[in-house]
């Protein structure tokens, strides 16, 4: 596996870390469909991301980041 695949596998990862911390402190069950209604992006997009079978664009980590309720710069720290 090269780096670029390792850091998305990584990416993916962090992602479900952040979104099961974003279930405890809102009481809720996370969920990758959730989550892409609150990003405003595809569910397929959202699932193959946490997967690690995506290179993200800025906008999209961005958009990420507002439907976990995270600034951009928590998505980046994995």
């Amino acid at each position: 596996m090269d780096w670029k695949e390792e850091t998305k596998l990584n990416f993916g990862n962090h992602l479900l870390k952040l979104l099961a911390e974003y279930g405890e402190k809102n009481k809720v069950k996370p969920s990758l469909r959730q989550l892409s209604v609150r990003a405003d992006l595809e569910y397929s997009q959202v699932q193959r991301i946490s997967k690690g079978q995506v290179d993200l664009a800025l906008t999209t980590i961005v958009a990420l980041a507002q439907g976990l309720e995270v600034e951009p710069s928590k998505l980046l720290e994995f």
